[in-house]
């Protein structure tokens, strides 16, 4: 965006000199924020005639703070003869980010071989993105994605290691003794998440924590 004013006669200002202020205001701002990001420059038109300012320009943003993504950076002449222009300006931080290698199923359990980590801008993604692939090893896929997605928290689920009506371990714990008996779950749960549990011996229903397939820890 960029407010226009008529033509001037005599020395014109340069539209580089004006997308240089708004470049170092902008990497001014980001710096304190973010490590090594990346400045892209719009250009202004090249049409626009801006009589020559004969003090210092100064650069401002509408903006709380200047953040990731594209926005509008303003400079400004404050001499006599006042004018406004806007910069467009991209901000980019690329990071680690956590990808599909191959496309993927839904319900597919990922495992090592499905991810690659590449370098991706951060501030392009809106739903989050992760580091690090052991992080989602062994959970679900929500959905479908196609090689190069994004994977995030919000792309999986925790795969279910016990099931509804399965007959599981129900081990008993009490301070160092250890009792193994026979349950059926009563719902579907997966590795860390509270389950109840129906003892098959007293017919007892107890809530206990998924530890592996088919086994459930209660403390008594």
């Amino acid at each position: 965006m960029v407010v226009t004013l008529d033509a001037w006669a005599g020395v014109l200002q340069s539209l580089d000199s004006i997308e240089h202020v708004a470049y170092e205001y902008v990497m001014e701002k980001v710096q304190a924020d973010y490590d090594m990001p990346q400045i892209v420059m719009g250009s202004l038109d090249t049409r626009l005639r801006l009589q020559d300012c004969d003090v210092t320009l100064v650069a401002f943003t509408h903006q709380d703070r200047v953040g990731l993504g594209n926005q509008t950076i303003g400079v400004k002449c404050q001499s006599a003869m006042r004018w406004t222009v806007y910069v467009p300006v991209s901000v980019k931080l690329f990071k680690p980010v956590v990808v599909a290698a191959k496309p993927l199923l839904a319900k597919h359990v990922l495992e090592a071989t499905d991810l690659i980590v590449k370098r991706v801008d951060v501030g392009s993604l809106r739903q989050g993105y992760l580091s690090e692939t052991k992080v989602v090893l062994g959970q679900q896929l929500k959905y479908p994605v196609a090689m190069g997605t994004v994977i995030s928290q919000q792309t999986v689920k925790p795969k279910k290691i016990v099931r509804r009506g399965e007959m599981i371990t129900l081990i008993a714990v009490a301070g160092a003794m250890q009792v193994k008996m026979n349950g059926t779950a009563l719902s579907d749960a997966s590795l860390g998440q509270k389950i109840r549990v129906k003892n098959s011996s007293s017919k007892r229903v107890v809530e206990g924590v998924v530890d592996g397939p088919g086994l459930v820890r209660v403390s008594l």
